[in-house]
């Protein structure tokens, strides 16, 4: 009978143990797995996240991506869910990661938390050494910081050969689409104007804000070329039949410079071709200002 009390007693302990060491885990940690389910609730990191993941890893990108990427990266969101950030949303994809930027929606973030899903918050690029950041934070977030870095060197090698091109007189210009309003100085645009080797006359202010150039006061500022966004969108807008006034016609003709919109609005790897783009129409500017 004491044998037997004993026996009960020493299989009592091993359990015991065997039950501890389970809930404890291992002695050496496993390596974080990559995440799978990966879900993004804002364009700019729709984009970054579309170049270094495969489309496998995405539970979804906001619906406002779709004309950017088909401008940019034709097809690569094929087949990946959109989300408007919506609480049901998350729900629904059952993200492992979510992307969110300082603005998302409070509601969208707490409820991340409540499923358990590590929150990243990505800041807005609105220069070079910060699409660094962005491009680094994110892909530390999931799992290909290799990958983030070769982006970025492709896009160090752009503006090395942009930096490398014979210095001209620089052009001063404004991006100016008709409805008052210009990116001024700290916008992404006038990073891009500035690394192209012009001057943004728009940056009259000390922040990120925009400055205000009604028709009248951009024939007085004189610049060498207005720059003019082209959107994806088809549709007429009355800013466009302002900007392309008989007056804009007539004293900047050969001196408008059409951009896509979607290389302006984030911060990317393809920002510095944006600029390299930029520099090559400035050099198709005829040189001696405007005929007033």
């Amino acid at each position: 009978m004491l044998s037997v009390s004993h026996e009960l007693r020493r299989r009592l302990v091993g359990m015991l143990a065997l039950g501890a060491l389970l809930v404890a885990g291992p002695v050496f940690a496993a390596p974080s797995a990559k995440p799978q389910r990966i879900m993004s609730l804002n364009m700019c990191n729709d984009l970054i996240l579309l170049m270094l993941v495969p489309r496998s890893r995405i539970a979804s990108i906001t619906y406002l991506a779709h004309d950017a990427v088909d401008r940019l990266m034709p097809g690569a969101d094929r087949g990946v869910a959109t989300n408007r950030g919506t609480a049901e949303e998350l729900l629904l994809h059952k993200p492992d990661l979510i992307l969110a930027s300082p603005w998302s929606s409070s509601v969208a973030r707490r409820l991340g938390k409540q499923v358990n899903a590590p929150i990243i918050e990505v800041e807005t690029a609105y220069d070079f050494e910060a699409i660094r950041r962005v491009i680094r934070q994110i892909g530390s977030a999931v799992g290909e910081p290799a990958r983030a870095e070769a982006l970025i060197a492709g896009m160090d090698r752009d503006l090395a050969a942009l930096a490398a091109r014979p210095a001209m007189r620089p052009l001063r210009v404004v991006a100016w689409t008709g409805d008052g309003l210009v990116p001024g100085r700290g916008t992404l645009t006038d990073a891009i104007i500035t690394a192209a080797g012009g001057i943004n006359i728009g940056a009259k202010h000390a922040d990120n804000s925009t400055a205000s150039f009604g028709l009248e006061e951009l024939l007085a500022a004189r610049p060498d070329a207005i720059m003019q966004g082209m959107g994806s969108y088809d549709a007429p807008a009355l800013r466009e039949n302002v900007a392309r006034h008989p007056l804009i016609k007539r004293f900047f003709a050969g001196r408008q410079i059409d951009y896509p919109d979607a290389y302006y609005a984030c911060g990317l790897p393809q920002t510095a071709q944006a600029a390299r783009q930029l520099a090559d129409a400035f050099a198709r500017v005829p040189r001696g200002g405007p005929r007033w």
